[in-house]
């Protein structure tokens, strides 16, 4: 099999666009290929540009560019806009140390002649290689290289695209904006693991006062499978257009289902509105107002679909009115990890729309349609609904972000939280393309990649007028219960009592490392850092490796990586940049020992204290099982 067949096959099941592309090209149309003497002096003439990949020997340039890049030998993911003649890149692979090679080539027909030359197959079957025709990539395709990969993220502190060489410049504005699309990836990436150790302890401390309660209310399982009693599901949410759809869905509420958010709700409310589903997915006490101001009546055969990190006065609010409760777990290791998964796993997205939309999809809608989705302000300031119960003006102005805007003309004013929103709306929409049409029936606001846009009269134009039945649900038995809640006890004290042996261990190295430290410090003030003792200092960095391996065991990242992440992902931004220095000299390695050495004191002492409050939590909401 020649080169071209065995790199197209292995692209076929990762990059189908790329595939389908490329056996569409017709061969020398627009580019023409020199090859000297030496097989690997590979010049290109791009004849629609009139212009050469090289203006110099070829050869000469990548030998000179792969030493150049010696700098960055080191480095685990690397990124490029320019494929060249694929002679740098087959070198490059050669090393051990590149994990992930992203290349983004904006002229595909030399990604055809270079998959012609070099047998890159088994790099991209192994994802190590990946290659993207500039005109494809978007959020969708790019972000789960990102996602999916969190040691990516770490390294996104020494993030570059770089450029292969001039011969690119032409294609500036698409550069642009593919290295704006890295960097949007990376900062949702960021953000999306938080730095607030507080939020991901109240979760944990939620989830395990709200176990008992979870499993005596239907099962997530039983949920999806009621949820479809028409074929239309509307996801309603807050933004400032919703107002403006309410007589509509009034109108229709008898033959649509209607997904509602928490904060929409007391708005449907006040307009006679019974939603099928109300979902809450957050964990903060201000939920609880959401169902506060609504009448009792509001809450007959209504199901409330609650995260089980949700605050305990949200929970009671409900029951108290008659609401028919199910809690199922979000996709953290936390709830996993208690390995009760008819009641999990949905809320991978930061928003509860983005959480009924994953609700949705699993109970099989044909059609989905949104509204209220505005993820911006309104033209007015606004940035929810006219009666939203914490005012139209909930959210003020501060930063600068854009989106696109509805309809595609120009782009709308929205926040760093929102676009987020959308981030997941946009990967999830075109993960979900072919099992469900999405119609966005905002009429106002950002626009959402892969959804249709159409008003809301439009969408509602065919729907059945066969009244919708109630969804009922099946309670789980009380043998089913009762098994449940055994496992759920045990799975807590043996959660307790692993964690903490682990900190334990971790303690009594962060000891070991502060006297290091000391000593360390004592030897530089005295000049006598030639009586440091390196034997000492690699035992102590061995075990350091030691402790790191806890986040390759699938049982500490489950109980604790939702907490430990937000301090020490952080960290480890930084500590990958010690990982990547190039030693060359004997001082300069024992130099990046000691650093290494010192950088995880911090993290250590973090890491133990993480594990420590997560314990406390989880001490403190058993006392609340009876």
């Amino acid at each position: 099999m020649d080169n071209f067949k065995k790199n197209l096959q292995s692209l076929k099941s990762i990059n189908s666009p790329l595939f389908d592309t490329l056996q569409n090209i017709t061969p020398n149309e627009n580019l023409e290929v020199f090859i000297g003497r030496d097989p690997l002096d590979i010049n290109f003439l791009d004849k629609t540009n009139n212009k050469f990949l090289f203006l110099d020997k070829s050869l000469e340039f990548n030998f000179q560019k792969l030493q150049d890049f010696n700098a960055f030998s080191l480095y685990p993911y690397l990124y490029f806009f320019g494929l060249g003649n694929g002679v740098f890149y087959e070198l490059l692979l050669n090393n051990t140390n590149l994990k992930r090679l992203i290349i983004v080539e904006p002229n595909a027909e030399i990604i055809f002649s270079v998959l012609n030359l070099f047998d890159f197959s088994k790099d991209i079957e192994k994802r190590r290689l990946v290659l993207f025709y500039s005109k494809d990539l978007g959020l969708e395709n790019l972000s789960p290289y990102f996602y999916m990969n969190k040691n990516a993220l770490i390294y996104s502190k020494l993030y570059d695209l770089h450029i292969f060489n001039s011969y690119y410049e032409i294609y500036r504005d698409e550069l642009f904006r593919v290295n704006k699309l890295f960097i949007d990836i990376i900062e949702h990436g960021v953000v999306s693991i938080g730095n607030d150790l507080k939020d991901a302890i109240t979760g944990i401390k939620h989830h395990i006062a709200n176990i008992p309660l979870m499993l005596v209310t239907p099962s997530l399982v039983e949920l999806a499978k009621k949820a479809k009693n028409t074929n239309i599901a509307v996801i309603v949410s807050t933004g400032p257009s919703l107002y403006k759809q309410l007589s509509l869905l009034k109108k229709y509420e008898d033959y649509i289902s209607i997904f509602c958010i928490d904060a929409s709700f007391p708005i449907l409310s006040k307009y006679d509105i019974k939603p099928d589903i109300v979902l809450s997915l957050e964990r903060v006490e201000e939920s609880a107002k959401f169902y506060e101001v609504v009448d009792s009546k509001y809450f007959k055969d209504v199901i409330f679909e609650v995260t089980s990190i949700a605050h305990k006065k949200l929970v009671d609010t409900i029951k108290q009115k008659g609401g028919i409760l199910q809690i199922s777990q979000r996709p953290f290791g936390y709830t996993s990890y208690f390995e009760l998964n008819e009641y999990g796993y949905i809320g991978i997205g930061m928003s509860a729309a983005n959480m009924a939309y994953e609700l949705v999809v699993h109970s099989g809608f044909e059609t989905c349609v949104l509204i209220g989705q505005d993820l911006s302000f309104g033209e007015d300031g606004s940035s929810h609904s006219k009666d939203a119960v914490y005012g139209e003006r909930e959210i003020a102005k501060k930063e600068q972000v854009l989106l696109p805007k509805y309809g595609g003309d120009g782009f709308v004013e929205s926040t760093q939280v929102w676009k987020l929103f959308w981030n997941f709306f946009v990967k999830d929409i075109f993960d979900t393309k072919d099992r469900i049409k999405v119609i966005n029936a905002t009429e106002g606001g950002a626009r959402i990649p892969y959804t249709i846009e159409m008003s809301f009269v439009e969408a509602l134009n065919n729907i059945d007028s066969v009244k919708k039945p109630l969804i009922t649900l099946d309670y789980p038995s009380k043998e089913i219960m009762q098994t449940n809640y055994k496992k759920a006890q045990k799975k807590a004290n043996e959660f307790i009592k692993y964690g903490e042996g682990k900190k334990k261990k971790i303690e009594e190295l962060f000891l070991k490392i502060a006297a290091q430290s000391e000593n360390l410090l004592k030897l530089n003030k005295e000049n006598k850092l030639d009586l440091i003792d390196f034997q000492k200092i690699d035992e102590l960095n061995d075990e350091i490796e030691k402790i790191k391996g806890l986040f390759n065991s699938k049982k500490f990242i489950d109980m604790f990586n939702e907490a430990t992440q937000a301090f020490i992902f952080h960290q480890e931004m930084e500590i990958a940049k010690i990982i990547v220095k190039i030693t060359k000299s004997d001082e300069e390695i024992k130099a990046k020992k000691i650093e290494w050495l010192l950088a995880h004191k911090e993290w250590l002492f973090y890491l133990a204290g993480c594990i420590d409050s997560v314990l406390f939590c989880i001490k403190e909401s058993l006392k609340e099982w009876n």
